[in-house]
């Protein structure tokens, strides 16, 4: 429970005036979940014609708010935030309405694919990630652990 709203990542959905976010879907086991989100996101996405593509968005970890601060806190630690304060999507790129690209977290990077729309200015994306390829594992508190799986919204602008 304590990384999860941590990772990442890398990413939803506030899209006030363009605004910049990434929210984090953890599920709790046995049960429960929480988000994890973040508005300090810097980076965007460039449209051209029916193909979007991206590079260098950059998430800063440590700004990451689960709406609890012990599990703030234990997010930070499993996400070593000391140690490697950013997400980054290195690059990624779509075409109608799927992508691929590949992310950087806790040092490690590791290809990922997912769903994106284009609303106006905002480029909205959604994609899932493992905690263990990025070797967050074993996260539990008194007897409530984090699923593996987590899901990610990240919200940019497109230029």
């Amino acid at each position: 429970m304590k990384f999860v709203a941590a990772l990442i990542v890398t990413m939803g959905i506030s899209t006030a005036a363009m605004a910049q976010s990434v929210v984090l879907d953890v599920v709790l086991n046995p049960m429960g979940d929480f988000k994890g989100k973040t508005s300090d996101v810097k980076g965007q996405a460039v449209v051209s014609g029916d193909e979007v593509s991206a590079e260098n968005i950059v998430v800063n970890l440590k700004t990451l708010k689960t709406g609890v601060e012990l599990r703030d806190k234990h997010t930070q630690k499993h996400l070593e935030t000391e140690k490697f304060p950013e997400a980054i999507l290195l690059s990624a790129k779509g075409k109608g309405g799927k992508g691929t690209g590949k992310i950087k977290i806790r040092g490690i990077e590791k290809d990922i694919s997912g769903v994106y729309k284009v609303e106006g200015k905002t480029l909205k994306a959604k994609f899932k990630l493992k905690l263990s390829d990025f070797g967050i594992e074993d996260i539990n508190y008194m007897g409530v652990g984090v699923e593996d799986e987590v899901t990610l919204a990240v919200t940019v602008p497109v230029k």
